[in-house]
């Protein structure tokens, strides 16, 4: 879960999309993790993917996400990685499994990334009309309390693989406290 620090404030960088059933949920970035692949690479190309490579360009009118564009952008998102993690290991979170049956080793990283507004990324896919972007997307920073108190009171406005993290709260807690220091 990517977020970034502004004016004193701690930002979580979420976002909804408008078809299928995520429509209406606040939801992080992820998905599966292809063969041979470590859950942070993981996680880090899924960033890429579902941002269209749109997040990290220069400019963003011109990304296109291809093989070659996302794997050129991978190294810049595996160092945020590295920058966040090398400090605080521990933040990270497990997903509960829907079946502990059959328990599955979800993680969700929580990552310091450079803010960007991304209000022009929201307008462009707003504008598709030819179908270049996979999934028309809106991306919010929501600040860390506002957060917090979806966590407390409105779960239901986040998509489950969100709710389902194990010590989220304390997590965006420690955040946080890193940033008051």
């Amino acid at each position: 879960m990517p977020f970034a620090r502004r004016d004193g404030e701690v930002l979580f960088l979420l976002q909804t999309v408008f078809s299928g059933r995520k429509r209406g949920f606040l939801n992080d970035f992820g998905g599966g993790v292809d063969p041979g692949e470590s859950d942070r690479r993981a996680a880090a190309r899924e960033f890429v993917e579902e941002t269209e490579t749109m997040y990290l360009a220069t400019d963003p009118a011109g990304a296109r996400r291809t093989p070659s564009t996302v794997a050129a952008q991978l190294p810049r998102v595996e160092a945020l990685f590295s920058a966040t993690l090398g400090v605080n290991p521990d933040w990270w979170c497990a997903r509960s499994s829907p079946n502990p049956a059959r328990p599955k080793q979800w993680k969700t990283f929580f990552i310091e990334f450079p803010y960007r507004d991304v209000s022009s990324l929201n307008r462009l896919w707003a504008a598709d009309s030819s179908g270049r972007y996979r999934k028309r997307r809106e991306l919010y920073w929501v600040p860390a309390e506002r957060l917090l108190q979806l966590y407390a009171h409105q779960p239901d406005r986040l998509w489950k693989r969100v709710r389902q993290l194990r010590g989220a709260p304390a997590v965006i807690r420690a955040i946080q406290r890193a940033g008051a220091r």
